[in-house]
């Protein structure tokens, strides 16, 4: 039975209520307040570690990326990547907030990230049913389409690489104390700063826990601890280490909503509808360990040379539920499962600029040897019961599977990438890159691609960037799922080609972002036979669209921004085994989104601040047959800040509604989020 320790919904307006008067009662009694910092319409970090492109400025980058700061992540109070990317139009969730999953959180420019797709500090980590900590992030990162070239194998709707937040020159320590509904508190301590010898040894420690009772009626209980350390051995050798580690259970969760044969939709439900099967979990492990050098040869070259290793683990006991008729009505199916995966990185990298007559050339070349190992233990999946969403289920599963492990797969992936960006001078530049891949599935496939990337270049003034890119990228054939009389085959990888337009442009007080694209990338098409149903290879899907995005400071205190995103997303090129889907719009690919949000800092209350943010969901189609379609809809978030100093610290308290209008909807995630409060306050010492 389900401990009931915090807050529970009668609650929400009064501790939303508390926490405000709280904070205009300590403004009103503080000495003195401290005044927000100006609101912002760049980036907060204008550099990025692109992979084999190395350290560059994202301006200066030709491919779209998308880089959410440590003070938006904080504004925002987010908790999900999902929620981190929500003013980037291109960008959907997959997963709501306190649910598992699948595969991926995010789904980019139409297409789902995978498991595959996640760096931290570019070292590829696991997002398998779970999300890696943003708490601890100094930054998120999005390189979108194919990163082949920069990263190695990986879908082609993106790179996600996760920073960590990184030691101080200056002392710095805070603690931090959260709620939100339905009854889930959370605490932080940040601490960083240097020490020894001529402040030799940094370091920059974080710990964060959240546990309680979710929106939905499930449970969450979240640890996480990150170390960074850095050693400065010499004016020009540096050692790091950087260390992360997540334990996330989740009790009784919402089931996972699948679509059966339908070609109209039951009437939605609210999000915090508790549809819960008791005895369900999903936990999960995650773990970090790296270290580096990093060697200033002189100011125009520089060395690293790093190992990682990560691993994941996860035990399962979840619900998916298949609603077959427009009453809501479902089987209530119960999938155990289980694994463990790792991997472990070696990688050197050199990069440094020179001049060859009047041409200045900006070189990155390195090597990286990668090895991946897996294990799996047996799977259960059964039909418990039926259940109807309008009704509370009245059935329970416990977990009966066996938790012996085997070998599943061993992945050995050697690269050797080079790439020259070539100044010609009045603004012109070439980029010319490829990695050569030696990857082995053991047991399924052996591959030897080598992945290019071209791009030119034109800076008409040095806050403008316009570009033309073309990248490849090698995608690793996925295992076929359960639900299909194919299941357990591994699939051939397959190569994905963009071809990118774009512009980017950053002043002081404006900002924008364009770029028109053109993806292809092998199609997995579902193949029914009079046997069942086949997952196979077939034909491609094309993604053809255009993003526009910008931030605009329209007084000291006022900034508005905002984005859209129009896609175009088909299958083509299908044999006639599948010529019925030819043309359709891909599964789950909306043709539009859009976004337009505000910050202001209120002018006649000191360090008061406010912000809102509309977002525009396209409608989608479920299936790549086009006959069942989720309508589209629109959210609107808003919060408040205050920022004040008590006893010469500053302090700053936070209030935010997600879904304001309490909006019921269906999503690509399965139900909507209700409409959701969070507070916060936050101690700097």
């Amino acid at each position: 039975m389900r401990a009931s320790v915090l807050p529970r919904r009668a609650l929400r307006p009064a501790l939303l209520a508390l926490s405000l008067s709280l904070a205009c009662t300590a403004h009103a009694q503080s000495r003195s307040a401290t005044e927000l910092d100006a609101v912002k319409v760049t980036g907060e970090r204008t550099h990025t570690d692109t992979g084999a492109l190395g350290d560059r400025p994202v301006r200066d980058t030709p491919f779209a990326i998308s880089v959410i700061g440590r003070e938006d992540i904080e504004k925002r109070q987010v908790v999900s990547l999902g929620e981190a990317f929500l003013t980037d139009p291109s960008v959907v969730t997959q997963v709501s907030a306190y649910a598992s999953g699948w595969s991926s959180p995010i789904r980019n420019r139409g297409i789902d990230l995978s498991y595959d797709s996640y760096r931290v500090n570019g070292l590829q980590v696991s997002s398998w049913g779970t999300e890696w900590p943003l708490e601890v992030m100094e930054q998120v990162e999005l390189l979108k389409g194919p990163g082949g070239f920069m990263y190695g194998f990986g879908q082609p709707g993106g790179i996600i690489n996760y920073v960590t937040k990184k030691p101080t020159d200056t002392p710095t320590f805070s603690a931090q104390l959260g709620w939100r509904e339905q009854g889930i508190v959370s605490g932080q301590v940040d601490a960083g700063g240097r020490f020894g010898n001529e402040q030799m040894f940094g370091y920059r420690f974080n710990a964060y826990q959240e546990k309680g009772e979710t929106f939905n009626g499930g449970e969450v209980d979240r640890k996480v601890g990150a170390l960074s350390l850095d050693a400065r051995l010499s004016d020009t050798v540096t050692w790091t280490f950087d260390g992360v580690f997540q334990q996330r259970d989740l009790g009784e969760e919402s089931p996972q909503y699948y679509f059966i044969g339908l070609t109209e939709l039951p009437r939605p439900i609210a999000g915090d509808v508790n549809n819960a099967i008791p005895g369900t979990f999903y936990d999960t492990r995650s773990s970090l360990l790296s270290t580096a050098l990093h060697w200033q040869i002189n100011t125009d070259w520089k060395a690293s040379l790093s190992y990682g290793y990560t691993s994941s683990w996860n035990d399962v006991n979840k619900i998916f539920a298949y609603i077959d008729d427009v009453n809501g009505d479902y089987d209530i199916n119960a999938y155990e499962l289980g694994g463990k995966s790792e991997w472990k990185l070696a990688q050197a990298i050199v990069q440094g600029r020179f001049q060859t007559g009047p041409l200045s050339h900006q070189l990155v070349a390195g090597v990286s040897h990668q090895t991946g190992l897996g294990w799996d233990r047996p799977y259960e999946w059964n039909t418990i019961g039926r259940g109807n969403l309008y009704q509370r289920p009245t059935v329970r599963h416990d977990a009966v599977g066996s938790h012996e492990l085997t070998r599943g797969s061993e992945t050995i992936q050697q690269a050797v990438f080079l790439s020259d960006t070539v100044d010609f001078g009045h603004g012109w530049s070439l980029l010319a890159g490829a990695r050569y891949n030696d990857f082995e599935n053991k047991g399924s496939y052996h591959t030897y691609p080598v992945t290019p990337t071209y791009a030119v270049m034109y800076k008409p003034a040095d806050e403008v960037t316009l570009y033309t890119s073309y990248v490849e990228s090698l995608e690793a054939g996925s295992r076929v799922g359960s639900d299909y009389i194919n299941a357990g085959d591994v699939l051939d990888p397959t190569i994905s080609k963009q071809f990118e337009i774009g512009a980017k442009i950053e002043y002081p007080r404006w900002n924008a972002n364009a770029a028109a694209f053109r993806l292809e990338r092998g199609a997995n098409i579902d193949r029914l036979t009079s046997a069942g149903k086949l997952l196979v290879q077939d034909g491609i899907t094309l993604y053809e669209g255009v993003e526009v995005s910008g931030n605009v400071l329209l007084s000291d205190a006022f900034s508005l921004g905002g984005g859209v995103t129009w896609l175009d997303p088909t299958y083509d090129k299908l044999s006639p085994d599948s010529i019925t889907q030819q043309g359709n719009r891909t599964a789950g690919a909306a043709r539009w989104n859009g976004v337009v949000h505000a910050d202001y800092n209120v002018q006649q209350i000191e360090g008061l601040s406010l912000y809102a943010l509309a977002r525009y969901y396209g409608d989608v189609y479920y299936d790549a047959e086009n006959t069942l379609k989720l309508p589209d809809y629109t959210l609107v978030n808003a919060g408040v800040g205050y920022r004040m100093q008590a006893n010469g610290h500053p302090v700053t308290w936070r209030a935010s509604v997600e879904n304001l209008a309490n909006k019921k909807y269906w999503s690509n995630a399965g139900i909507g989020l209700p409409r959701t409060f969070a507070v916060s306050v936050r101690f700097d010492l």
